[in-house]
């Protein structure tokens, strides 16, 4: 009886330390910031079939800018100019404005003209106002025509955030100073440019500072909070060696990230990496092969994903003292060359480079921009998948209407939309040209 007593005894103790982990295991502290929850807008499942329409410029410098002004530039000191464009063909794209107290801001065109998005000094949650939109002022845009944004702040408590404007107004998604989820001790200091998808979903790159030490950290917003994806100096244990410096993701409706990253003591120097919705797994290092047997030994600082899954990346092929350019996908079919520094051209002469990186739309169109030995223009773009590209339009070719398309903006990125859209940004060359944003865009929503 008395070892009966004893099991029964034991028994009550085990069950109430189950209890206690039970109990403890739902107050592990939230790694949400303290903003208020955003509302996931639905993916549009019924949005109308769309055609796409000619090339026609979307906006030119020299219009009128809501708030007053007039639009000048599409760049910021000639760095990369992304202007997406969705299936409603509202078109997402930076802007600085002349003689205006706003002077610069991101702004959305589309059948009904053209509305502010956020534009400079123009207050923000939390206190402060907007400042500037940073060295790579790179929009991103989603089928509802909601906009994230990185920008900087004056007057608040913070330097610098990640935005969403959507249909709650704007949201500050993180800032500068803020707890670094996932990281205990580290802290918010700075942000690379967000990308976003149908679900109002962000990825993006932070810069953490614990103690005396930074580091790249891939976040995923969820709609409700912030959650911590891989980070620099985490170790790859089915791969070899610990994460490194990480490049800006992409991000598809599925929830999958794709990003470019280096490595450090590993079996290669860097690749291109999938995450979220996918279990963290390298798809493509330094030294693999194209099907063409030419070794890959660079990568882009950005990538694009489809939502097949498919990522699509420049790259720099060749060995030791000899490489050329090109842009790849690498997919569930495995790895194809887009296009390959030397090769024909669609529309005449020779690829002779590319752009900073290419981009892809949902249906897996892989859009860029390459300069061109013997061809129509020294540089156009083109889009397409491997083995049907056609150019979309070179630098100084006429259009229909008779207007003469401009000097393609340095370092300009070639965007990728989803029915066909492409869209790309030209600057002056003469003095009576304007600037100007070109969009081949579905039939814009009314």
């Amino acid at each position: 009886m008395a070892a009966w007593w004893r099991l029964l005894a034991a028994g009550v103790l085990v069950a109430g330390l189950w209890a206690a982990v039970l109990w403890v295991a739902p107050s592990v502290p939230s790694t949400a910031p303290e903003e208020p929850s955003l509302r996931v807008a639905a993916r549009p499942s019924d949005m109308p079939a769309t055609e796409t329409g000619p090339l026609r410029a979307v906006i030119r410098s020299g219009v009128a800018a809501p708030g007053g002004g007039r639009f000048d530039r599409f760049e910021v000191s000639g760095q990369p100019v992304v202007a997406p464009v969705n299936a409603r063909g509202q078109v997402a794209f930076f802007a600085t404005v002349l003689r205006a107290p706003a002077r610069e801001g991101i702004f959305l065109a589309d059948a009904g003209g053209i509305r502010k998005i956020a534009a400079f000094g123009d207050a923000l949650p939390g206190g402060g106002a907007l400042a500037e939109f940073g060295a790579h002022p790179l929009p991103s845009l989603n089928a509802a025509g909601h906009v994230a944004f990185l920008a900087q702040i004056a007057g608040g408590r913070a330097t610098e955030g990640v935005f969403l404007a959507g249909g709650d107004g704007l949201q500050s998604i993180a800032v500068a100073g803020d707890d670094a989820p996932g990281l205990p001790s580290g802290v918010l200091v700075g942000f690379d440019a967000p990308a976003l998808n149908d679900n109002d979903e962000l990825a993006f790159v932070a810069t953490v500072r614990r103690g005396r030490d930074t580091l790249d950290v891939l976040y995923f917003w969820n709609g409700r909070r912030l959650q911590r994806m891989v980070a620099e100096g985490d170790r790859l244990l089915r791969i070899g060696g610990t994460m490194d410096k990480i490049g800006g993701p992409a991000l598809n409706n599925g929830g999958v990230i794709a990003f470019p990253a280096a490595v450090f003591k590993g079996p290669t120097l860097g690749g291109i990496f999938v995450v979220g919705a996918r279990d963290l797994r390298l798809l493509v290092g330094a030294g693999g092969r194209t099907p063409s047997g030419a070794m890959i030994s660079r990568f882009s600082e950005r990538v694009a994903i489809d939502d097949e899954g498919g990522v699509a990346f420049g790259s720099y092929l060749g060995e030791t003292g000899s490489s050329r350019e090109a842009v790849l996908r690498i997919g569930p079919d495995g790895l194809a060359e887009t296009a390959v520094e030397g090769a024909p051209a669609p529309g005449g002469g020779h690829y002779a480079g590319f752009g900073p990186w290419p981009t892809v739309a949902p249906s897996g169109v892989t859009a860029f921009i390459a300069a061109l030995d013997g061809g129509a223009g020294p540089l156009a773009a083109f889009a397409g998948s491997a083995g049907d590209v056609r150019r979309v339009a070179a630098m100084g070719e006429r259009l229909p209407n008779g207007e003469s398309i401009g000097r393609f903006a340095p370092d300009a990125v070639a965007v990728a939309g989803p029915g066909g859209a492409v869209t790309f940004a030209t600057t002056a060359q003469e003095q009576d040209e304007r600037n100007a944003i070109y969009c081949r865009c579905p039939q814009a929503a009314r």
